[in-house]
């Protein structure tokens, strides 16, 4: 598992206007055209930041949800973050029903709370949260939110992205901006953010951009994510103030100068930690193999923790601190890792990411914080070696779906450059199988499967390696597709660096694995966990189609049927071929014996919306092809 280390956006929630007398909350008044596809609406969002010349800000915030059904529940929980550079003067909440009532009298034990607003597998953390979490019993439901966060800001404006889930529409936002005349914030709009309204006094610059009626966001399959679909406008200072530093922020230099200042110092290390490590790698022969020693040193002797502490949870703990207690979060494990590296004269780079399968994608135009983790680039002759330091599994030199294929910010010589970390095509990330099958007459099988996995397609076997057996089963009948089989044994496997290889080997007797019908049975070509789910074509294609993973599936079955049985039909090779992959299926029977050969190329690109159709019609012949069955009949 990996662990992401939480960068607070502070006040990125929501911010308040005035509205003369009381709100009109009547669902009735919500446009049936927001309504569809919808399982919420925002009302109002209405957010005013304010900066000083001290760059101090205050950020004041008035939002409306209201909820059409249950599946929107957790929408109305409201969590605003602060730590020690910052403070909530107030927070505010009302509740209305469908007619506008104001019902909030109703929840008696509903009140504020404050939490940490970090997870259960952090340790440290200065960052707290105040917290409404209502339980709701009726729909539709409108709750409105009010609150004003004071802080001193360092090198982060709120980002503004007013919709923040699927099915969920928008009536009407408003964000302002108003910072002194000196100071010149950068902005970017990044999707359906028209261009802001700019007004001006004496001593202010005020910005304020308004969006209304925007329709819920229904996913559609091999959709973009849903953060590139919705409205989305960042904001940065022009200047970062911390402590002794004190500079312009213009570029991803500039940003990369004041990372680093704030990395500066923290690589020091007890003098026998030294001496082992040298010792320690005296005897490996090159580069490589010395940094893969000392990376696997830091696994076997470190585990992950959160330590959000300091500016933001953006500085890492000292090295000598990890070396002492055993643990760090990303920041540390890897500030740690470098430290290690440099005792024996390696030169590493701290390096900043968007993680998560799921993450948005960094706006390379817009130097800022975009980054919610860290790893470690350490240049090579060969190629650079990229080192994930949260996971104590990891093959060495492998990053995995969690931060391949990124743009990643890599601080070095004082500023910093983006680079994009390593792409797993179809040619890394492949699943190889090789099957053994022996049938008898009512069609039940022992079947003998062997499969080698590659890269990310590794990652599954490194969730269950270390489990106990019976939950090892559990996990492998989850996937394999038969509804009913008996496990005779089973076997997980995990190695290899760069490129991890997972093996799994297994012995099963599956009932009915071919249908018999009278004298004939019918044996299936592809097992079930190959199969291509299909998405329904029912309506016009309104985005884009992502393919997000490339892959590279080869498949070969050798079925012994039973004895008095003889072939009667076995179908003819298919070749299906497209721009989005290509699949080949071939039954051959030699000697008694039956031979199916399935192989599927899928290829990670983008595609005009125009293409779904084309891309639909692909997968649909692959899953007939996949359906495709040897027809034997009993010998009279």
């Amino acid at each position: 598992m990996k662990f992401i280390f939480t960068l607070f956006v502070l006040f990125q929630f929501i911010s308040p206007a005035a509205i003369a007398g009381e709100p009109d909350y009547y669902v009735s008044q919500i446009p049936d055209s927001l309504k569809k596809n919808a399982n919420s609406v925002i009302r109002v969002y209405e957010t005013t930041f304010r900066v000083d010349a001290d760059y101090k800000a205050v950020n004041t915030v008035l939002y409306a949800i209201t909820l059409l059904n249950s599946r929107a529940l957790d929408e109305a929980e409201l969590r605003v973050i602060y730590d020690k550079h910052s403070s909530v003067n107030y927070l505010k909440f009302r509740i209305f029903n469908g007619s506008g009532e104001d019902i909030t009298h109703s929840f008696k034990t509903l009140e504020v709370t404050d939490e940490s607003a970090t997870p259960g597998g952090t340790l440290y953390s200065d960052s707290r949260c105040k917290v409404v979490s209502p339980l709701l019993a009726q729909y539709p439901v409108t709750i409105e939110y009010s609150f004003e966060v004071k802080s001193q800001v360092i090198f982060n404006y709120p980002a503004w992205s007013p919709i923040t889930a699927t099915n969920m529409s928008l009536q009407a936002a408003k964000f302002t901006l108003i910072t002194p005349k000196s100071q010149k914030p950068r902005i970017k709009a990044v999707y359906l953010v028209p261009e802001a309204t700019v007004s001006s006094d004496d001593q202010n610059n005020s910005y304020t951009w308004k969006i209304s009626n925007i329709k819920a966001i229904d996913i559609e399959p091999f959709s973009p994510p849903y953060y590139e679909l919705i409205p989305n406008l960042l904001i940065a200072p022009d200047h970062v103030s911390y402590d002794e530093y004190d500079d312009v922020f213009n570029t991803w230099m500039d940003f990369g100068k004041f990372l680093t200042y704030l990395i500066d110092g923290r690589d020091q290390l007890p003098a026998e930690t030294i001496l082992k490590v040298k010792e320690m790698v005296k005897d490996c022969p090159d580069k490589r193999s010395k940094v893969k020693k000392v990376y696997e040193y830091m696994q076997h002797r470190t585990r992950y923790v959160g330590v959000q502490i300091g500016i933001g949870g953006w500085q890492p703990i000292p090295a000598d601190y990890v070396d002492k207690k055993g643990y760090g979060d990303c920041k540390g494990l890897v500030n740690y890792t470098k430290a290690l590296l440099k005792t024996i004269g390696i030169e590493s780079y701290y390096t900043l990411v968007k993680a998560g399968n799921n993450s948005t994608p960094v706006i390379t135009d817009f130097p800022g914080n975009q980054f919610n983790h860290v790893i470690l680039c350490v240049p090579d002759n060969r190629d650079t070696i990229w080192l994930e330091c949260t996971s104590q599994l990891n093959a060495f030199g492998f990053l995995g779906s969690f931060t391949d294929n990124r743009i990643a910010l890599v601080l070095h010589d004082n500023g910093a450059s983006l680079v994009r970390t390593i792409v797993y095509d179809e040619n890394k990330n492949t699943s190889d199988r090789k099957i053994s099958i022996v049938l008898d007459e009512e069609g039940d099988a022992s079947v003998d499967v062997f499969t080698v996995n590659k890269a990310i397609q590794s990652e599954e076997i490194e969730d269950v390696i270390n489990e106990s057996p019976d939950d090892q089963r559990k996990d492998f009948l989850k996937h394999v597709g038969y509804s009913d089989c008996t496990i005779n044994s089973l076997k997980f496997t995990l190695n290899g660096d760069f490129i991890p290889v997972s093996s799994t080997q297994a012995t099963l007797f599956v009932p009915a694995y071919a249908s018999k019908s009278g004298n004939r049975i019918f044996i299936p070509l592809v097992t079930p966990d190959r199969f291509i789910a299909v998405p329904q074509n029912t309506v016009a294609r309104v985005n884009d189609v992502v393919i997000r993973k490339a892959f590279s599936d080869r498949d070969s079955i050798q079925i012994s049927p039973p004895a008095g049985f003889s072939s009667e039909f076995i179908p003819g090779k298919q070749v299906i071929e497209s721009k989005f992959g290509k699949y080949t299926l071939t039954v051959e029977l030699i000697g008694g014996q039956l031979y199916s050969y399935r192989s599927m190329v899928l290829y990670a690109d983008r595609y005009k919306a125009k293409d779904y159709s084309d891309f639909i019609a692909f997968l649909k012949k692959i899953s007939k092809a996949d359906q495709s069955k040897v027809v034997l009949a009993e010998q009279k």
